[in-house]
C-alpha cells in the first residue's frame, strides 16, 4: 500500500514538473512571438498607410492638372485647389481619415535668389540698423556661398568656434539654420535658442526652397511690402487689394490675375517688377493619413523642374541659331527638326531616369510624367515622409 502511494506521489511530481517546464516554454514562445510578429504587423500597417498617402498624392496631382486645363493655368488657391480632395472625392479602401492641403510655397520670397543688397533692404525694413543689416546679409551669404572668402562684414569657417557648426557652403535647407550662423543667431533666437519675433516675421516672407519668382496671387501684404522694398518702391495697400480683386473690375468671379498689367488696370498705384510671377512656382502638398492609432505624414513639393526648364531654354536658343545658320547658307530646316527631335528624345530619357531614381516615389512620378506631357515640366520635385 505504501509503495502504491509512493508511486502516485512520484507520478504527480513528474506531471507537475512537465507542466512547469511547458508553462515556461509557453511564456517564452509568447514573448518570442510578440517580439517577432509585432514589428512585422506594425511594418505592414505602416505600408498600408504609406500606400494610401501616395494614392492621395497621385489623385491630388490629377486634380491640379484638371484645374490647369480648365482655367488655362494654376494661379491662386481661390481657384479651388487648396483642399483638392475635399467632399469625399476619394475614399480610403481600408478606412480611416485623410487630410490633404496645398499651400503655395512661392507665395514667399526665395532666399536663394536674393543678393546682398536685397537682404540689406529687407533687414533695414525690419528696423535693423544699416551696419547690422549688412552684417546679417554678409554672414548669411558666407554661410551659403561656395567659397571660403570672407565678405566685409561676414563670417567664414575660421570665425567659428571649434566643435561648432561651420558654413556648409550650400543653400540653406531650413531657415532654422540661422541659429548656427555667426553674427545672426543672437538676432533671431533668444537665450534658450527659441525663435523670437524677428525670426517669425522673417519666416513669413522667406522660403529656402528652390524656385525663382514669387506668385503675386498668393503673396501676403508682408511679402508684397518686401518685394516693393527690394524694388526701391513704397508699398501701398492698393497693390494687395487689386491682386485679390477688392478693387477694380472682376469678371465671372475670377479674382486672380494672369499678368502684371491686370493688376495695374485694377487700380494698383505701383507694382513690383523683380522676382515676380502670376502663377505658382512651387506648391507644397501635405497629406496626413490616420487609421486607429497610426498616422502617416507625406509632404511633396510640386512645380516646374528648373533643370528641365533651363535645358529647354538653352536648346531653343541653339535651335534658333542652327536655323538661322541653315537659312544663311541656303540649307533647309530638316537638320533643325532633327536636332529638336533628338533633344526631345534625350530630354524624355533624362526625365524618365530622374523619375525612377527614387523607388519610394515611383507612383507619384508616373502622375508627374503624365502632367509633364500635358503642360510642360511640372512634376514632384521632393518628398518628405514621416510615419507614426
Amino acid at each position: 500500500m505504501k509503495i502504491n502511494l509512493h508511486r502516485r506521489a512520484s507520478a504527480i511530481i513528474f506531471v507537475l514538473g512537465i507542466v512547469f517546464v511547458a508553462s515556461i516554454l509557453s511564456v517564452y514562445l509568447i514573448e518570442y512571438s510578440m517580439t517577432e510578429l509585432k514589428p512585422r504587423a506594425s511594418s505592414s500597417f505602416e505600408r498600408g498607410l504609406r500606400t494610401d498617402a501616395y494614392s492621395a498624392l497621385n489623385a491630388t496631382v490629377a486634380v491640379l492638372e484638371e484645374y490647369y486645363e480648365i482655367d488655362g493655368g494654376l494661379y491662386a488657391p481661390t481657384q479651388g485647389w487648396e483642399f483638392p480632395l475635399a467632399d469625399n472625392r476619394i475614399n480610403l479602401g481600408r478606412g480611416g481619415e485623410m487630410e490633404v492641403k496645398i499651400t503655395d510655397e512661392s507665395a514667399k520670397i526665395p532666399l536663394q535668389e536674393l543678393t546682398s543688397e536685397n537682404l540689406v533692404a529687407i533687414f533695414e525694413e525690419m528696423q535693423f540698423s544699416t551696419s547690422l543689416s549688412q552684417t546679417l546679409a554678409d554672414s548669411i551669404l558666407d554661410w551659403t556661398d561656395s567659397d571660403d572668402a570672407v565678405r566685409t562684414s561676414g563670417a567664414e569657417r575660421d570665425d567659428y568656434e571649434d566643435y561648432s557648426a561651420f558654413p556648409p557652403n550650400r543653400a540653406m535647407k531650413s531657415l532654422v539654420e540661422l541659429k548656427y550662423i555667426e553674427n545672426v543667431r543672437n538676432v533671431f533666437f533668444d537665450e534658450l535658442g527659441e525663435p523670437n519675433d524677428y525670426y517669425k516675421s522673417l519666416a513669413q516672407i522667406l522660403s529656402v526652397e528652390d524656385f525663382k519668382k514669387v506668385n503675386l496671387n498668393s503673396a501676403s501684404p508682408e511679402t508684397l511690402n518686401m518685394l516693393m522694398v527690394i524694388d526701391g518702391k513704397t508699398y501701398d495697400s492698393s497693390l494687395y487689394d487689386a491682386i485679390r480683386g477688392k478693387i477694380g473690375s472682376v469678371e465671372d468671379g475670377i479674382v486672380w490675375v494672369k499678368n502684371v498689367t491686370e493688376i495695374t488696370n485694377r487700380g494698383a498705384r505701383e507694382v513690383p517688377s523683380k522676382l515676380v510671377a502670376c502663377q505658382p512656382q512651387l506648391l507644397k502638398i501635405e497629406i496626413t493619413i490616420k487609421r486607429g492609432a497610426g498616422e502617416y505624414y507625406l509632404c511633396a513639393y510640386y512645380g516646374e523642374d528648373q533643370s528641365v526648364s533651363t535645358s529647354s531654354t538653352s536648346q531653343k536658343k541653339n535651335n534658333a541659331n542652327t536655323s538661322n545658320g541653315g537659312n544663311n547658307n541656303g540649307g533647309s530646316n530638316s537638320s533643325t527638326k532633327g536636332n529638336a527631335s533628338t533633344s526631345s528624345s534625350a530630354s524624355g530619357k533624362q526625365s524618365d531616369a530622374t523619375s525612377s531614381t527614387n523607388k519610394s516615389t515611383a507612383s507619384a512620378s508616373k502622375s508627374s510624367n503624365k502632367a509633364s506631357k500635358k503642360g510642360g515640366s511640372r512634376k514632384i520635385l521632393k518628398v518628405v515622409e514621416r510615419g507614426s
